[in-house]
């Protein structure tokens, strides 16, 4: 094109606003207060009861809800920040440690091989598997939006971090209304919903959140 001007013209009139992103703790704020509330309701058809926080051994749960909802948060702040073009990405090396003292004291809080025999245990499992798959639902959407907003040199990187944080937020809320005391196979069913909720929102979300070739 020759005419330089028309081509300029053309472009300013073509061109949007661009809007400041939130810093990142406020994104996480944000992210916090709106999925928990939807992820409480999605996951009502399978709520149950309540967590009775008067029985023995109930501190090893409540430390486990604090670390789930400190490691999903962390884990979304990564998400975020690795979203930004241009910003360092957060180290996760605390967020990995205190995922460990999770698993350990999750493995702590389990029972006995000869405690977790009976029928029930593989129905409670399944359970608290389409508990967490229920909750997770609007999450990933929420999620996926949140990160649509900026889109990301590395999708599955970002993904892989939002599903992390999504499913911990998850295990927060089964924490609320599950047994103070863990079953060997019901917690390997917990385990088997995070590593789903990671994959599918990967799988689901990395159409939205690559940047445009």
């Amino acid at each position: 094109m020759k005419n330089h001007d028309q081509l300029i013209d053309t472009l300013s009139q073509s061109a949007r606003p661009v809007k400041r992103t939130w810093p990142v703790g406020w994104r996480v704020v944000a992210w916090i207060i709106t999925v928990l509330p939807c992820g409480m309701l999605s996951s009502w058809a399978w709520h149950s009861r309540f967590t009775d926080w008067s029985q023995p051994g109930a501190g090893l749960a409540l430390l486990t809800l604090v670390l789930a909802f400190g490691i999903g948060a962390s884990a979304m702040a990564g998400a975020f920040t690795l979203s930004i073009a241009g910003l360092n990405p957060l180290r996760l090396r605390w967020a990995a440690l205190l995922a460990v003292v999770w698993l350990a004291i999750n493995l702590l809080n389990t029972a006995s091989a000869a405690a977790t025999a009976g029928a029930g245990r593989f129905g409670e499992g399944i359970h608290c598997y389409l508990f967490m798959l229920s909750a997770s639902l609007p999450m990933m959407v929420i999620s996926i939006v949140c990160l649509n907003r900026t889109r990301s040199l590395y999708p599955r990187q970002s993904l892989a971090l939002a599903g992390s944080g999504i499913a911990f937020m998850s295990s927060t809320l089964l924490s609320l209304c599950h047994e103070v005391h863990l079953h060997r196979l019901d917690f390997t069913m917990h385990l088997a919903a995070g590593a789903t909720i990671v994959l599918l929102t990967v799988l689901t979300g990395r159409r939205w959140i690559q940047l445009s070739r």
